[in-house]
């Protein structure tokens, strides 16, 4: 079952008082979170069923077969429930062993998420993700120099231990830039987050759109949303590139600076070459070095995400218009020979390839792909 929109209060209260913040009034210090968040596999958690029975208080960790092992009720089974479904059962079964149960289930560990983000992304399929992160985590991990003293001067006071204890949780700007970031021809406009539902509304899966591209252009940051263990993120291509967006993903750092390609043949620098995100074939060649004199036809191999082979063979025109056939912006691990053919190359050039680019393709089906 498919259901446009999701029931997520993160998400569509955001969108609720962006436009007319003046009028806010002291209702929205009421709007909690819906405690959406599937319970699963390696998520500890902290149970306490009444605060007058301190002996029933519990952290269990759920196990593989998603249970876990409490007082009185002893083990029991709760992967796939949301916490506040959780914390009903629990009082219902509590019923037995105390007058009032008043259950409050947290999460005191969160297990890593796996999300698929999919389509036009650098390195699609499974991205394995902290589930959350700690506020040192941030600081010292995962954000740069600048990003780190940007972050702390947001934060009143960045050595209060209650708030560094505090998760923040990971969004969709992390799982593509887990992905490797974006290309030239990522539409980031209407990306498609598909998502598990709880059991209380249905199950099956829930869905909605979103315009990533107000996070990078306007920094509308309720368009990154949270992202849970399960998710899939379809990320559309578009058939015109973007520049403008690839070079405010490098500046956010959702995309890397740099990527690595391979220009051999009658270069002067040949091997694994490192070039800017935006570059074209004529930069790398430039980049090896420059193309000899008696040079021959450029051969431009790229493995797309989809499974073929974009192989195309043609005379080098320095001035071939940035982006065209002639000229195409780069994708880490294109490979680009100028001059001979690649078969009557050495092994070690062979090598060299390979050993890098170990993993993409197979050394067989590289020289059949060149050769055909």
């Amino acid at each position: 079952m498919i259901i446009a929109g999701f029931n997520n209060s993160h998400f569509f209260a955001a969108n609720e008082i962006k436009s007319n913040k003046s009028n806010i009034s002291t209702d929205y210090l009421q709007k909690m979170p819906n405690n959406d968040y599937i319970i699963g596999t390696g998520d500890q958690l902290n149970i306490i069923v009444s605060r007058f029975y301190p002996e029933l208080t519990s952290r269990p960790v759920v196990d593989g077969e998603g249970t876990i092992y409490i007082p009185k009720l002893k083990r029991i089974y709760v992967e796939g429930l949301t916490i506040n479904e959780l914390n009903n059962l629990l009082n219902k079964a509590y019923l037995e062993f105390v007058k009032y149960p008043d259950a409050e289930v947290e999460i005191f560990s969160y297990r890593p998420i796996r999300v698929f983000v999919q389509g036009e992304v650098e390195n699609p399929g499974l991205q394995v993700i902290n589930g959350s992160y700690s506020l040192g985590n941030i600081i010292n991990k995962n954000l740069g120099l600048q990003d780190s003293i940007k972050f702390e001067n947001e934060i009143t006071n960045p050595n209060d231990d209650n708030l560094k204890d505090k998760p923040f949780f990971p969004t969709v700007f992390d799982a593509i830039r887990s992905s490797g970031g974006i290309t030239q021809f990522s539409d980031l406009s209407s990306i498609q987050v598909i998502r598990k539902n709880n059991l209380s509304d249905g199950g099956g899966k829930i869905q909605t759109t979103i315009n990533f591209q107000d996070v990078l252009l306007t920094g509308d940051n309720s368009q990154n949303i949270r992202l849970y263990d399960g998710d899939i993120i379809r990320v559309k291509k578009s058939k015109q590139s973007n520049l403008v967006i690839l070079q405010k993903s490098i500046s956010s750092r959702l995309s890397p600076k740099f990527l690595n390609v391979f220009v051999t043949g009658r270069v002067n620098r040949p091997g694994n070459t490192t070039v800017s995100k935006a570059s074209t074939l004529v930069d790398a060649i430039d980049i090896a070095g420059g193309a000899k004199v008696i040079k021959g036809p450029i051969t431009f191999l790229r493995f797309n995400n989809d499974g073929t082979i974009d192989n195309r063979k043609f005379p080098l025109r320095k001035r071939s218009q940035r982006g065209s056939y002639k000229n195409p912006y780069l994708r880490n691990g294109d490979l680009i020979i100028v001059g001979e053919s690649f078969l009557t190359q050495s092994n070690q050039i062979i090598n060299e390839f390979t050993s890098p680019f170990v993993g993409i393709f197979s050394t067989y089906g590289l020289i059949k792909a060149i050769s055909d």
